[in-house]
């Protein structure tokens, strides 16, 4: 195989942590459409394609920045996580959002999405127009480039913290390790979607069996228990519903470290098999109710176009949930208060 073909959308440095020999060689799979475990399968092949990032090397050479920093931090802290200084943390929670946006999955999701559109607008587009809207691999990368330099400011208000977990459940993780999730918006029906600027936003990703980093809105939510700096997970129930998460987003391949949790993961992907989704966003048709009346409602059945009323298109990205919300992070007093239904703007109104 040529040198550098053979690129990871999920970098080795990650996985290392999971991985059940000390060289980080060899790795336990759960395959999601097989649906069975493998064990002790290589690693150097997970979670890669060839020339992902292209064959001319620039991008995949700009990554291995962020990834040695990552293995630097996470080799100082996976003993004593309370080592952790604030540049560090910093900088985990920018691989955190770094690796939501350069995964398969969002690449996909983007190519995907542009494909809907393109499908939805057939009928009346102009070829140059439907041209327009065509998304590539290459070009998806780019838009993820751009959204991580974007998320960076847009998550500047949200608390990063290291979670150890004190439990007998480790944490496991997937080829999609980062979960972009909002209880705040699924309890309280808070309109205008779960983005990263959205009230009560919750971003979390394994980092070892024992290790998870989570970044939350601290106006929304706050931590039930800390040791200093460190939250702490003592309930299994928390273990299991933050594992819950990735057996619901993962794309193909769940991975843990001990084979005897072999059980485990199992049983957990089977838990969740009837809230996974084959694509996490949604692609619809907005007419107005009467012309001129600016209220748009989703055209459902037989379309019927009418010239004098404005159409739009909508796309929403749909976010996961446990089946049961861990009580680590409680609810604030100010979001307790929150009025359900409503725009951010009139949460406390």
């Amino acid at each position: 195989m040529p040198a550098n073909k053979s690129q990871h959308f999920v970098p080795r440095c990650y996985f290392r942590a999971f991985c059940s020999d000390s060289k980080g060689a060899a790795i336990n799979l759960f395959n999601t459409t097989n649906e069975r475990s493998v064990e002790a399968a290589p690693a150097k092949g997970q979670c890669a394609k060839p020339y992902f990032y292209g064959r001319d090397g620039i991008l995949e050479r700009a990554l291995q920045e962020p990834e040695g920093k990552y293995s630097e931090i996470l080799r100082r802290i996976i003993n004593d996580p309370a080592a952790a200084t604030s540049v560090d943390i910093y900088r985990l929670h920018a691989f955190m959002l770094l690796q939501s946006y350069r995964s398969a999955a969002w690449i996909d999701s983007q190519i995907r999405l542009a494909e809907a559109q393109r499908a939805q607008l057939a009928e009346d587009a102009t070829p140059e127009l439907l041209e327009s809207l065509v998304v590539t691999h290459e070009m998806a990368l780019h838009l993820a480039f751009h959204a991580f330099n974007t998320s960076i400011g847009n998550t500047t208000h949200l608390e990063t913290r290291i979670i150890l977990n004190r439990t007998t459940m480790p944490f496991f993780t997937s080829d999609d390790p980062v979960i972009h999730t909002n209880r705040f918006h699924l309890q309280k029906d808070v309109l205008g979607g779960a983005g990263l600027s959205s009230p009560g936003v919750m971003l979390l990703m394994p980092l070892t069996p024992e290790l998870l980093l989570m970044s939350f809105d601290p106006a929304i939510y706050q931590l039930k228990k800390r040791l200093g700096e460190i939250g702490i997970v003592d309930r299994v129930a928390d273990v299991a519903a933050f594992n819950d998460l990735q057996a619901v987003r993962c794309h193909a391949n769940l991975y843990f470290r001990d084979w005897k949790d072999e059980g485990l993961v199992a049983s957990t992907y089977h838990s969740t098999k009837s809230r996974r989704r084959a694509t996490w966003f949604s692609v619809e048709t907005l007419q107005e109710t009467a012309p001129g009346s600016h209220t748009f409602v989703a055209i459902t059945g037989d379309r019927v176009h009418h010239p004098d009323r404005k159409e739009i298109l909508h796309t929403q990205c749909n976010i996961p949930a446990p089946a049961a919300w861990p009580l680590l992070l409680t609810y604030t007093d100010r979001a307790r208060r929150a009025r359900r239904g409503v725009g951010p703007t009139s949460l406390w109104k």
